[in-house]
C-alpha cells in the first residue's frame, strides 16, 4: 500500500510554503510516494480552487521523484472553463516533469442526464489532451475546432481520480474508469462499503470508458500512534491501494507534520 501526505490549503489556518516544502522534501527523502494538495473550503462551501496550483509549482522544482497532487474543484458540474484547466494542468505536468496526479472535487450530488453527463467535464479535459484537433458540442458547451496546448508530459494524460465521500460517489468513479479517493473519514465497516461499490462499478464498466488506471485511496487523521499502526494495516488488508494521511494545517504546526511524516515512512 502506498503511503502519502495531504494538506488543505487557503484556510485560515497559518501555513507557510518554507514549511511545507521542508516537509515536502523530507517526504521524498523518506520514500513517501506522493504528496497532495486540496483547497479549504470557502463559508459558503466554495472551494478556494485556485490555491493548490500556485503551491504545487513551487514544489515542482524543489523535488524530484514524489508525485504532486492537484485536487481540483469546479469540474463536477464544470463550472470553470474546461480549457483552462486543461492548460493549467498541463503546464503543472511538465513542470513537474510528468508527476502530476488529479482528483476531481464534486459539488455534491453526481447528477447528469444524457445530454449534460455528470462527467462531461473530465471527458473533455481528456479530450483536450488527446486531439491535435478539439472541438465540442453539447447542452453546456460549444467549442470550435483548437489545438489545446501545451499537452501533458504524461501519456495519455496524468492518473486522474474523483474525490468522494459517499457509496454513490465510488461507484461513480468506478463507471467512469477514474480511481477512488475516498475523504468520507468513515469507519472501516463503512469504507469496506465504498471499496465494494467501486470495485463492482469498475468490473462491470465499458472498457472503452476507463479514462485511468483502477486505484482506491483513503484520506484521513491517521497518528501517530500504536492504533493507527492497525488501522493501516487493516486498510492494506481490505484492499486499500494508498494510505494518504494529513499533514497540515495542524494544531501542532510544523512539528506535528513531521512528526507524522517519519512515523508514516516508517510503516512502508
Amino acid at each position: 500500500m502506498e503511503r502519502a501526505l495531504f494538506y488543505q490549503l487557503g484556510s485560515p489556518e497559518p501555513l507557510g510554503f518554507e514549511e511545507l516544502q521542508q516537509e515536502v522534501e523530507l517526504a521524498e527523502a523518506l520514500g513517501l510516494d506522493a504528496v497532495w494538495c486540496f483547497p479549504a473550503a470557502g463559508e459558503q462551501g466554495d472551494f478556494q480552487g485556485s490555491v493548490p496550483a500556485i503551491w504545487l509549482s513551487g514544489l515542482s522544482s524543489r523535488t524530484e521523484r514524489i508525485r504532486l497532487g492537484w485536487g481540483l474543484p469546479g469540474l463536477l458540474p464544470p463550472t470553470r472553463p474546461p480549457i483552462r484547466i486543461a492548460e493549467q494542468a498541463a503546464s503543472l505536468d511538465i513542470a513537474a516533469n510528468g508527476r502530476l496526479d488529479v482528483a476531481f472535487l464534486p459539488d455534491g450530488l453526481l447528477e447528469g442526464t444524457q445530454e449534460a453527463p455528470w462527467d462531461e467535464g473530465v471527458r473533455m479535459l481528456v479530450e483536450m489532451w488527446a486531439a491535435p484537433a478539439f472541438s465540442w458540442t453539447s447542452e453546456r458547451f460549444k467549442v470550435m475546432p483548437v489545438d489545446v496546448v501545451p499537452k501533458p508530459r504524461q501519456r495519455p494524460h496524468p492518473p486522474l481520480s474523483l474525490a468522494g465521500w459517499s457509496p454513490d460517489h465510488a461507484m461513480r468513479a468506478g463507471q467512469g474508469g477514474l480511481g477512488f479517493l475516498d475523504f468520507s473519514g468513515a469507519d472501516d465497516e463503512t469504507l469496506a462499503v465504498h471499496l465494494a461499490a467501486y470495485t463492482e462499478a469498475r468490473a462491470g464498466a465499458d472498457p472503452d470508458d476507463l479514462v485511468s488506471g483502477s486505484a482506491f485511496a483513503v484520506a484521513g487523521e491517521v497518528g501517530p500512534d500504536a492504533e493507527a499502526t492497525r488501522r493501516l494495516s487493516r486498510w492494506e488488508e481490505m484492499g486499500v491501494d494508498r494510505a494518504i494521511v494529513r499533514a497540515g494545517p495542524l494544531e501542532g504546526g510544523h512539528a506535528e507534520a513531521t512528526e507524522r511524516i517519519r512515523f508514516l515512512s516508517a510503516r512502508t
